[in-house]
């Protein structure tokens, strides 16, 4: 046997990188001495036949109910078996005899649960078991090994390991605790209670299986808190949710998560995201392997410290909603490892339309060039969720200014927080609910007409928080056309009347509540508060990704980009599809600074995938950053070539969106030829590689035609900013004249003055009286 300072030896294989959450190491051991025998003389003597069949061969250790042996079933092919002999008082009581024991036993037939092959009596240790013989590790043994080795278990991979192995108990867990009534525990959960066999596990000491509240074992250590150790009568008495509870610990036991499960509320802190590394070194010397990366560590923290609350109530309710959890945990730590999408839909949350992309995602609003300071940074103060915008002035009421009023927030600006509330992702509705099946079917329409077909519908938890979100929207969007806070006593009636609805004993337990109490308190723009009711969603959910998504604005909001960072890109590497995680992992960067925040912003905006329905937004924001961080030749040559791939293959097809989409990269070309970091050359390439790209253009609207000489530039950018001013002239808001005026302003200032014209051009109208020695206006240059 190994040396007490030295984890017992094993050959183990990783299994091939995928998004399995199941997939294990295949361990071997590399000795055939089984596990420790234990203090104490064997009972049964190496060679002894039990019941003319078992020829024992040397004993393996002690269990719970008794010793066990390692032997031969001689009646079929010498099989190796493992015979586990039972001690009087440690059956238990309530299954009356050891043959109705057996046969619950038998009855589970789970592939995670060790199977009882037969059962006999021995004069001299009295009843015994027959069970496979499983020549693994605990996972007590397999936490010492990849202490002591853990690149034999890929560094930080270990952690995901352990979601494996908590998922695989938990199948387990529910095959006891889904069966009819009575329902059944198990009652000793501890990690050597565990064996990893080959690529799979087994619960093993069977013997502490009971019904839900009878007395039997338990594990000082292990042991869920309110789970009494006396009177006898109830003496370990366990309900499903105490299994739960030691599971919670011995997978914390085997990360190496600190020292009980103080040490997991520590590590699950949001404050330490604050200053950019989630993980202290103290925390990281701990973990049994490295710790995992990013937001890894506080999710699984947070995933094993909800199983681990002392009260039953603040557990999981079973051992699905946990395993659901466990699988988001795993997700997340095998994307922030490895960079690859790991994706399965959310169990809880629908997928939002909404991208909230802020200022980025839109072509600039006209209200940009609406003061003469407006530049290539300003952009929209509200979310208008479509490269187009709301005919070029973002959302409605969401900010807009006249001439006269301080410029629009910077390229980076979030969406304003009542925006964000009404656009997160809603849950999905509770499968027990009575108008489930209602619920589901319903698009996500105008709110008020939602607000119509669901008036009659009888009064359910379900349906108020439906109408508290739709209350909620109606209310921003009133906000926005009135310039006024949102009124939101509706909405808080609403989300009263659901508290009422799941009663005072489960609602203070109920994500759902903190959740849209969230919604309500960030419309009204109190991001802090609003921010504690998002990190309570976290802790109930730490495997989801939309209360990540708050938290990521929050953040933003509160001026924490690091915190901002961690949350977005924890969400953004699991599915790159959500285009809101992109946008704020970018508007983080750009934030942040440093060295070459455009490329880090633009990478992340890139990685938005083609069938993304954010996909048009995404790839509008990498041109404006291009454009904003344009500062040669080489820089604007970029933003050229991503805007000619903006209108031609990533589906910005409005006309008034290329316009100013156009309007504003020209500016920056005049804007790098004014202070000389273009010259006449520069240009003449830029245009030559443009009129390459328009011949492969699908339609004239996606040309760009980009001038190869400045006066021609000005020209352009004049007539852009007569056709935004028409823009502005049609438009229904009370600013569309002045910004109209203002950007005629801009035209006339920009166009090269000239007193004759071009034959192939249309003949101006006369300005200026003819004077003496002018040349005749038809006349060639």
């Amino acid at each position: 046997m190994p040396s007490p300072d030295r984890p017992r030896d094993a050959r183990v294989t990783l299994p091939e990188e995928g998004p399995d959450p199941t997939a294990l190491p295949e361990v071997r051991p590399r000795d055939d001495r089984g596990r420790a025998a234990g203090p104490g003389e064997p009972a049964l003597e190496q060679g002894e036949l039990l019941a003319g069949q078992y020829r024992v061969v040397r004993r393996l250790g002690q269990g719970g109910m008794g010793d066990v042996y390692l032997a031969l079933d001689t009646k079929i092919d010498d099989r190796e078996v493992a015979v586990k002999t039972l001690r009087p008082g440690q059956v238990a009581p309530r299954l009356g005899s050891l043959e109705d024991e057996r046969q619950a036993f038998a009855d589970l037939h789970h592939d995670g649960i060790i199977a009882v092959f037969n059962y006999g009596r021995h004069t001299r240790v009295g009843p015994f078991l027959v069970l496979p013989y499983v020549d693994g590790l605990n996972l007590d043994e397999i936490r010492a090994l990849a202490a002591h080795d853990p690149d034999r278990f890929g560094g930080s991979r270990f952690h995901e390991f352990v979601l494996a192995y908590g998922l695989r108990v938990l199948s387990a867990l529910d095959h006891l605790h889904a069966r009819p009534a009575p329902r059944k525990v198990y009652g000793d959960l501890k990690p050597e209670n565990v064996m990893h066999d080959g690529a799979t596990t087994k619960v093993i000491d069977v013997g502490s299986i009971r019904e839900e509240g009878a007395p039997g074992l338990t594990t000082d250590g292990f042991r869920a808190p309110n789970v009494l150790l006396a009177p006898p009568a109830v003496a370990g008495a366990s309900t499903p949710r105490d299994d739960l509870f030691s599971l919670g610990e011995t997978l914390r036991t085997l990360s190496g998560l600190g020292a009980g499960t103080h040490a997991l509320a520590e590590l699950g802190a949001l404050d330490r995201l604050r200053a950019g590394d989630p993980v202290t070194a103290e925390a990281a010397a701990r973990t049994t392997t490295p710790a995992p990366e990013g937001l890894g560590l506080v999710s699984l923290a947070r995933a094993l410290r909800r199983a681990t609350r002392p009260e039953p109530a603040d557990r999981y309710a079973d051992a699905d909603e946990m395993a659901d959890q466990l699988r988001g945990v795993f997700r997340e730590l095998r994307s922030l490892r490895t960079g690859q999408e790991t994706f399965e839909p959310s169990p809880l949350f629908e997928q939002s339309p909404y991208a909230l992309d802020g200022a980025l995602g839109v072509a600039p609003v006209l209200p940009r060039w609406a003061t003469p300071s407006g530049g290539a940074g300003s952009g929209s103060a509200g979310s208008g969720d479509t490269a187009s915008g709301d005919a070029g002035w973002g959302d409605a009421g969401s900010g807009v200014m006249g001439p006269g009023h301080a410029p629009l927030g910077p390229l980076h600006e979030p969406p304003s927080p009542a925006d964000a509330a009404a656009r997160l992702p809603a849950p999905r509705p509770d499968p027990h609910d009575a108008h489930h099946d209602r619920l589901s079917r319903l698009a996500d329409a105008d709110p008020a007409a939602l607000l119509q077909h669901t008036g009659d519908w009888r009064d359910s938890p379900e349906v108020r928080l439906l109408r508290c979100r739709l209350r909620l929207r109606v209310a921003v969007r009133a906000d926005r056309a009135a310039g006024e806070p949102p009124d939101l006593k509706a909405a808080a009636g609403e989300l009263d009347g659901a508290v009422a609805g799941i009663g005072p004993e489960l609602s203070p337990h109920d994500w759902r509540i903190d959740w849209h109490r969230g919604l309500l308190t960030l419309a009204e723009g109190d991001v802090a508060s609003a921010r504690d009711y998002f990190d309570q969603v976290y802790g109930a959910i730490p495997g989801e990704y939309a209360p990540k998504l708050a938290l990521g604005h929050c953040a933003e909001r509160l001026g924490h980009w690091h915190e901002a960072l961690t949350f977005y890109e924890a969400v953004r590497l699991r599915n790159p599809s959500l285009g809101s995680a992109a946008f704020g992992a970018a508007r983080a960067r750009l934030a942040l600074g440093g060295t070459s925040p455009d490329t880090y912003a633009i990478d992340a905006l890139d990685a938005v995938p083609q069938h993304s329905r954010h996909r048009t937004p995404a790839r509008t924001a990498t041109v404006r950053i291009a454009v904003e961080y344009a500062t040669t030749a080489d820089g604007l040559r970029t933003a050229l070539t991503r805007l000619a791939r903006l209108f031609n293959e990533h589906g910005l097809t409005d006309e008034q969106a290329r316009v100013r989409m156009k309007a504003e990269v020209w500016e920056a070309a005049q804007r790098l030829v004014t202070r000389r970091s273009v010259d006449t050359a520069d240009l003449v390439r830029l245009s030559e590689a443009a009129r390459r790209r328009d011949e492969d253009a699908r339609d004239a609207g996606g040309r760009l035609e980009f001038p190869s000489e400045q006066v021609e530039l000005r020209r352009q950018l004049s007539q852009f900013y007569r056709a935004l001013a028409r823009q502005a002239a049609r438009s229904d808001s009370p600013h569309g004249e002045a910004v109209a005026e203002r950007l005629l302003d801009r035209a006339y200032l920009v166009r090269p003055l000239e007193l004759w014209h071009r034959r192939d051009r249309p003949r101006p109208p006369r300005l200026l009286p003819r004077l003496p020695g002018t040349r005749p206006s038809g006349a060639d240059r």
